[in-house]
């Protein structure tokens, strides 16, 4: 194996050494503590933090990964907030959100208008703790601790009465609690510091006859503050092509609560992504980590962070830090600073040419909203005309809550500010934050704003009202261009959900989109609750779409629907029936290659006790695109057969 030494920093340091004796003096110091369960401490929507192993201490914690794009988890929410209100100093209720910095300034002002005010919601925009408990993207994960920290209780997906499995496990565990007794988890000792889960995906395409397997297993090991694991992703072929059997993550860390080393593969984020935000989609196949040194230190008020690491696809040294500074009344300052080696230059008369790029932030939680702001600044050496080009970035969020009302306002302007591009072969390594919305609905997502931070001037205005009888109202507003005035973006979207009418729930959608065409839809769904484990849920979207040629040319108008007939029956089983029609003319299908429709197709998901599940997936559907966080991918059209699930050990 060959051993890379570490190129000093700008500051006339050496980061790797310097990060190892930190590491090396906290690691044998007497005060290491063993504890079963990782420690983790977030931010949350009211300008606060949460530590885990503190919660710990006042006994059972809950933990609910959601989305504001993820439709189950805006489902199961309310349950989240009854039943935390019904176990209130008993258990605790912590609603991790995941949302990218594209989404996270939506978050608390959902939040305050629907009136969650029995839950904790920490902000884990920079995934650490997905990564941590390995949830993988798939929404809504939900984990249970007893007061020990030992995962009790896990569970994927949600179907309507999977609150009432939750809530036998809580008087399970609160019934040990008063009896003095421990649960049984069913592992041995070992196994509370093992973390496994594989996540697999099968495809049999009937026009090809081509195969597709890809597979990614990570398992991690915990023992006290040390923690190390790996990821093995298996293609057999992946969707590129090819069979491989790779280690593709690997890593060592150490934490104490005050200190964080990690070496090896890392991601991470700094501020709202303006810089650095390194992170892995699996679904979107983007995975743009450091393979390197990272460490923290958080003490008090102070957070700083520094790393030197290499990216998967560019052979070129990163070095960055970040500080922030927490000051009271709810004040948060930061400062980050990145640079590298230019690509294609080389080392002359003692002198080498580098970017460099820099940012300040500030943030501050008040009694009736909160606010955002960062802007940023960078010099790139051009190696052909050997001079160096400035380029900027800025980003700001206002947020204001009264009663059942909230607003959020989102600004942002990015010139020449993309922090190496293709890092993975696809995507740069930072990611300001994408003002275009992403939607619970599947055909809205069928004409996504890819984010351009080297040209992109965005506002966008969202107005939330949520009523005591269960009605909830949104209005948004985003238009976003480029420098030279040209408008590539605009959304007019509104959309109302009655959470009961009897034995029903009622939601429904209007949108006016223009990207490279115009497009107007509508969307309605409606809940039927059988019993109370048991729902049918028909959902129907219309759009209609007249494309733009980009220079002056209409290519034609046509219509597209589609329709979903789900039954669920929780905690296991869920059958769906998809169609897909449109009335497209044939040039609109040469132009996906696509086939004459209709596109019928049927799932059945079932969902497995340790929190993993299996999906069968069998028909048609058409070509569209897959987003996360303003990155898209897009996939072709496809008939034939589709397995994948979870597995969780």
């Amino acid at each position: 194996m060959t051993r890379r030494i570490l190129p000093p920093t700008a500051f006339g340091m050496t980061t790797g050494p310097l990060l190892l004796a930190l590491f090396f003096a906290v690691a044998f110091s007497p005060a290491l503590a063993l504890e079963k369960s990782a420690d983790w401490t977030l931010e949350t929507t009211t300008g606060e933090t949460v530590n885990f192993h503190e919660t710990l201490g006042k006994g059972p914690v809950v933990i609910n990964f959601w989305a504001t794009w993820c439709k189950p988890c805006l489902k199961e929410m309310p349950h989240m907030n009854r039943l935390a209100g019904e176990y209130s100093g008993r258990v605790t209720f912590l609603a991790v959100n995941t949302d990218a910095p594209k989404a996270v300034a939506k978050v608390a002002p959902f939040i305050q208008a629907k009136g969650y005010d029995n839950l904790i919601v920490p902000l884990d925009t920079g995934a650490e703790l997905q990564q941590l408990l390995q949830v993988g993207g798939i929404l809504p994960f939900t984990v249970v601790f007893d007061s020990q920290g030992r995962e009790i209780f896990r569970h994927i997906g949600y179907k309507e009465g999977d609150e009432e499995e939750l809530q036998r496990e809580i008087e399970a565990l609160l019934a040990h609690v008063e009896e003095g007794t421990s649960v049984d988890t069913g592992k041995p000792d070992w196994g509370e510091a093992v973390t496994a889960t594989d996540r697999f995906e099968y495809s049999y395409s009937d026009e090809t006859k081509q195969e597709i397997f890809e597979n990614w297993l990570d398992v991690s090991y915990q023992f006290g503050g040390f923690r190390t694991g790996i990821m093995l992703n298996s293609q057999a072929p992946g969707e590129e092509g090819g069979r491989s059997n790779t280690i593709e993550h690997r890593f060592f860390e150490f934490s104490n609560g005050e200190v964080f080393v990690r070496a090896g593969h890392f991601y991470g984020l700094f501020g709202r992504g303006l810089i650095f935000n390194s992170y892995e989609d699996r679904t979107v196949r983007i995975d743009t980590r450091l393979d390197g040194l990272i460490g923290t230190y958080k003490n008090g008020a102070i957070t700083a962070t520094a790393f030197s690491g290499t990216p998967k696809e560019k052979d070129v040294d990163i070095r960055a830090g970040d500080f922030n500074y927490a000051f009271p009344a709810k004040i948060n300052i930061g400062f980050t600073g990145l640079t590298y080696r230019s690509d294609g230059t080389q080392p002359t008369q003692n002198e080498v040419k580098r970017d460099w790029f820099s940012a300040v932030r500030a943030r501050q939680n008040f009694g009736f909203g909160d606010f955002y702001i960062e802007t940023g600044w960078n010099m790139k050496f051009d190696s052909i005309d050997n001079l160096y080009e400035k380029g900027s970035a800025l980003y700001g969020n206002l947020n204001l809550y009264q009663g059942p009302f909230s607003l959020s306002w989102e600004t942002s302007d990015y010139e020449r500010y993309e922090v190496i591009s293709a890092a993975d072969g696809i995507t740069s390594l930072n990611r300001p934050p994408s003002l275009a919305r992403e939607f619970t609905w599947t055909l809205m997502n069928r004409a996504p704003h890819t984010l351009n931070p080297n040209d992109e001037v965005g506002n966008n205005l969202d107005l939330i009202y949520s009523s005591q009888n269960g009605w909830t109202l949104l209005a948004n507003g985003t238009r976003i261009r480029n420098h030279a005035d040209k408008t590539i973006y605009e959304l007019a979207y509104g959309s109302f959900v009655k959470d009961r009418v009897g034995d029903f729930r009622v939601l429904g959608a209007f949108a006016y989109q223009e990207s490279e065409g115009l497009r107007q839809s509508g969307m309605g769904e409606v809940t039927w609750f059988a019993t109370s484990t048991r729902s049918l849920t028909l959902q129907a979207e219309h759009m209609h779409v007249r494309l733009g040629g980009g220079h002056g040319f209409d290519l034609g108008a046509y219509d597209e629907q589609w329709y979903k007939l789900e039954y669920e029956t929780a905690p296991r089983w869920a059958f769906a029936a998809i169609l897909e029609v449109n009335n497209k003319f044939e040039e609109h299908r040469l132009l996906t290659g696509e086939e004459e429709g209709p596109f019928p197709a049927g799932q059945i998901t079932y969902t497995l006790s340790q929190g993993g599940n299996l999906n069968l997936w069998a028909g048609k559907r058409q070509s569209g695109f897959l987003c996360s966080g303003g990155v898209c991918k897009f996939e072709p059209a496809f008939e034939g057969v589709e397995v994948f699930g979870v597995f969780r050990y």
